[in-house]
C-alpha cells in the first residue's frame, strides 16, 4: 500500500550568493550574480520526497507578495502541486545564503515571516492521518504560534499511529529553543539532527545528555549527520556509520534536507537501515553538485543509479 507523508515546515525565497570569502565589517566581497530559488528546510525536504516519487504533502504558509507568487511559479515548473495557505498579514520569508569555501552564511529576513505565524486552523484536515509526518525544528524555535500549532498536530498524529520524523534544525539554541525541542522529542520515532546540533543540544539541554537519552525517550532511530564524513545510525540494538560520497561540491545549501528527503524516502519503500543511509549519502552528495537547494535536487533514478552507491555500500561499518 502507498503510504503519505505529511511535511510540516518553514518556506522562503533563497538569494544565494557564491564568494571567494567573507567579508570583514564594513567592506565587501563579490561574486558574478545571485541566484534565486525556493528554499527553506520544510519546502527542500518536500521537493526532495516528491522528486523520490513520495506521495507527500505540505502545510506552510507565504506572504501575498512578489516571493510568494515567485515560489508557486518554480514548484508549478517542477510539476509539484502546491496550494499553501496565504497570509495578508505577513510576508513570506527571505534568506540570503552567502557560501564561500564550501561553508554558508545565513542573513534571514524571517522575523515576521508567515509560516512562523500558523494556527490550527490553518491547518488542512490532511494532517490528522498521515503514515509518517516530518517537521523541521525551524518552525519550531523561531515562531510561538507556529511551534504550538505543528506541536499538537504531532501529538494528534502520533495519537493515530503516524510516525514522527523530527530534524531540529538548531538555529537558535536560547533556553527557550532548546526547551521547545525539549517538548517535540517525546513524540519522534526518528531523530535526524547534524553532528554539531546534537552536540549543542547535549551541552544546553537538561534533559538529554547523551543519545541514550533520546532513545530512552522513546526516538527509535538517531541519525546524525555528519558532512563530508559521512553519517551515523544510532538506535537500541546496534549503530552504522556511513562513508561520504566523493563529490564536487559545488553548494552545500540544503543538502541535509535531501538527506531527510532520502531518510524518509527509505521508510515509505521499508527498506533496511543499511540501504536508508546509504542512499541517504548518495542523494545528499548529488545535492552538492549543482548550486541551490530543492531545485538541485536529483530524481529517483538518477539517485538509484548513482555510480557514488558503490563505494558508500563498501564503507559501511556495523558496530
Amino acid at each position: 500500500m502507498k503510504k503519505s507523508v505529511l511535511v510540516l515546515g518553514d518556506i522562503n525565497v533563497d538569494i544565494i550568493g557564491r564568494f571567494d570569502g567573507f567579508p570583514v565589517p564594513g567592506g565587501s566581497v563579490y561574486s558574478e550574480k545571485p541566484i534565486l530559488n525556493p528554499g527553506g528546510s520544510g519546502l527542500n525536504t518536500f521537493v526532495g520526497l516528491k522528486k523520490l516519487n513520495v506521495d507527500a504533502s505540505f502545510e506552510t504558509m507565504i506572504g501575498n507578495d512578489l516571493f510568494g507568487d515567485y515560489i508557486k511559479v518554480c514548484l508549478s515548473e517542477l510539476g509539484i502541486e502546491f496550494t499553501p495557505k496565504v497570509s495578508s498579514s505577513y510576508p513570506t520569508g527571505v534568506v540570503f545564503s552567502l557560501s564561500a569555501q564550501n561553508e554558508r552564511t545565513f542573513f534571514s529576513f524571517r522575523k515576521n515571516a508567515a509560516d512562523i505565524h500558523m494556527t490550527c486552523e490553518d491547518l488542512s484536515q490532511v494532517y490528522e492521518s498521515p503514515d509518517l509526518l516530518y517537521l523541521t525544528g525551524v518552525s519550531i524555535v523561531e515562531g510561538a504560534e507556529t511551534f504550538h500549532t505543528f506541536l499538537e498536530a504531532v501529538k494528534k498524529a502520533k495519537r493515530s499511529g503516524t510516525k514522527i520524523f523530527f530534524d531540529p534544525n538548531m538555529r537558535k539554541t536560547d533556553p527557550v529553543s532548546i526547551e521547545r525541542i525539549e517538548q517535540v522529542i517525546p513524540y519522534v520515532d526518528v531523530f535526524l539532527p547534524a553532528q554539531d546540533e546534537l552536540t549543542v543540544l547535549f551541552s544546553k539541554s537538561r534533559k538529554f545528555g547523551f543519545c541514550l537519552d533520546l532513545l530512552d525517550a522513546g526516538i527509535s532511530e538517531i541519525w546524525i549527520k555528519k558532512g563530508a564524513k559521512g553519517c551515523s545510525f544510532i538506535s537500541g540494538d546496534f549503530s552504522i556509520d556511513f562513508p561520504a560520497s566523493k563529490v564536487k561540491v559545488l553548494d552545500c545549501t540544503g543538502a541535509g534536507d535531501a538527506f531527510n528527503a532520502a531518510v524518509v524516502w527509505g521508510h515509505v519503500n521499508e527498506l533496511d537501515e543499511k540501504e536508508i543511509g546509504t542512499y541517504a549519502n548518495v542523494y545528499a552528495g548529488m545535492s552538492t553538485e549543482r548550486i541551490g537547494a530543492a531545485t538541485s535536487y536529483p530524481d529517483r533514478e538518477s539517485m538509484l543509479k548513482s555510480e557514488y552507491y558503490k563505494s558508500i555500500k563498501m564503507g559501511v561499518k556495523v558496530l
